[in-house]
């Protein structure tokens, strides 16, 4: 039964069913599905809120666990001169899209539309990983690629919606941020006693979630300042602090996700406009191409690829990561302060998806990866 559980995770399948179930909601009886979401809980509190700056915090701080592990001796991050190509395809993965999306909004869109530039530099690593491994194969070099490629991707994630998205009704607090060096200092002192409880770290990130509450920043990124101080060391085989964290809390982000899905993807079909279709075609051709164009560059310098992974392969994979889905409705729902463009580009966001179904059929009708015909003997 456990393993029944972790696969259902593994596949994302919590997500994908909150989705659904909130597109069917919101488009059947938009009243009673902004009331359940929106409606005040206590003090203010709403579910939605309960959601994007509470259980995130948990999502944000899994994402930050395998930016640890990789950075690792031994990671897949390990060291950083050998992940050069992952890195700059992860760059181009970001820009194109953005650029793309600037052009087809100066073109064919609207001013109250540029803010959302950074919705098509997403991507989803669940989603997009479970399509690589339909395609390719969890033991395929082009697997391992696209992981150390969402990762990076991550990173670049953090960063934009911690510099660029702060909350556009209220002004940031600068001074409030001396709460997350204070946590940070905590979690240092803790280290350095060398603490392996990892709910004292926990505390010092709601010290941290504070800080950025009170600053007026996303209180979700409250952990990415706290996992690197958690031990990840292994001994005697076994599991680090780091890692008794991920496997508890690895089934409660899993899960949590089909809430996420369920806040955030009650669309209606009628918001979809010219801004939906800028956000997919930025992140089907910006992340196709912007990978493939950077990673190309990238062994003009010699910083090569594994030689199993040929154009195709690499094509495949740039068009698997523009899923953006989870991290895209995220920045979609803090992009855009008026209602009805913000649910445009979470629809944009949301059939971002059919990219990985995209890469899907290009790789069937190609008899690519594991749909190549087996020789007989």
């Amino acid at each position: 039964m456990n393993n029944c559980f972790k696969k259902i995770g593994d596949l994302s399948l919590p997500l994908i069913s909150g989705i659904l179930i909130a597109l069917v909601w919101a488009n059947i009886d938009s009243v009673s599905y902004e009331h359940i979401i929106y409606g005040e809980i206590i003090y203010g509190i709403n579910l939605h809120f309960l959601i994007n700056d509470v259980f995130l915090v948990l999502f944000f701080a899994s994402v930050t666990v395998e930016i640890v592990h990789g950075l690792v001796p031994g990671g897949n991050l390990y060291p950083l001169k050998n992940t050069v190509a992952n890195l700059l395809g992860a760059l181009g993965g970001v820009i194109l899209p953005a650029i793309i999306f600037v052009t087809l909004n100066h073109y064919f869109g609207h001013p109250e539309y540029t803010h959302g530039w950074a919705i098509p530099t997403a991507t989803d690593v669940a989603i997009s990983l479970l399509f690589a491994q339909i395609i390719f194969g969890k033991t395929h070099p082009a697997y391992s690629f696209l992981l150390l490629l969402a990762i990076a991707d991550d990173i670049a994630g953090l960063v934009i919606i911690a510099f660029f998205y702060p909350d556009p009704e209220l002004p940031v607090k600068p001074l409030w941020l001396l709460l997350i060096a204070c946590a940070m200092i905590m979690s240092y002192i803790l280290r350095h006693y060398n603490i392996k409880n990892y709910l004292f770290y926990l505390l010092a990130g709601c010290l941290s979630w504070f800080g950025l509450h009170e600053a007026n920043l996303h209180a979700s990124l409250a952990l990415i300042f706290i996992i690197p101080f958690i031990p990840h060391s292994s001994q005697n085989n076994q599991q680090s602090t780091l890692e008794h964290f991920e496997t508890d809390f690895k089934p409660i982000v899993d899960y949590g996700l089909f809430f996420f899905g369920l806040a955030n993807a009650g669309v209606a079909f009628a918001n979809i406009s010219i801004l939906t279709i800028i956000i997919f075609i930025s992140l089907l051709i910006g992340k196709t191409f912007g990978i493939y164009i950077m990673v190309k560059t990238a062994s003009l310098f010699n910083f090569k690829i594994n030689k199993n992974i040929g154009n195709i392969d690499l094509l495949l994979i740039g068009t698997t990561a523009g899923v953006g889905l989870t991290v895209s409705l995220f920045i979609a729902e803090i992009a855009y302060t008026e209602h009805v463009i913000g649910q445009a580009a979470k629809m944009g966001a949301l059939f971002s998806l059919f990219n990985g179904f995209i890469a899907l059929g290009i790789a069937y009708l190609l008899h690519h990866g594991r749909f190549t015909p087996q020789t007989k003997k």
